[in-house]
C-alpha cells in the first residue's frame, strides 16, 4: 500500500490518499473546498487531476462501488 499526495487544482491544498494498487482512475473529492475531481494515477503518481460536475462524480462513484463489489467476489 502506498500513500500519495494530491494537490487540488482549485484551492491548491494537499490531500492524502492511500492506494492498494499503484494505479487509480476514478473520483476524488478535495477535503477542503469539496471540488469533485477525476484522478488518473500510475506508479502512485498523479497523471491528471481534472474537475468534474456533481453528476459525473456521482456516476464515477457508482462505477467504483460496482468494481469494488466485483473485486470482493
Amino acid at each position: 500500500m502506498s500513500m500519495v499526495t494530491i494537490t487540488c487544482p482549485q484551492c491548491s491544498v494537499d490531500g492524502k490518499m492511500s492506494l492498494l494498487d499503484n494505479r487509480y482512475n476514478g473520483p476524488y473529492r478535495c477535503w477542503k473546498c469539496h471540488t469533485a475531481l477525476l484522478l488518473v494515477m500510475d506508479n502512485a503518481e498523479v497523471i491528471s487531476c481534472t474537475p468534474m460536475s456533481e453528476e459525473e462524480f456521482t456516476h464515477h462513484m457508482e462505477l467504483k462501488k460496482q468494481r469494488d463489489r466485483m473485486n470482493r467476489d
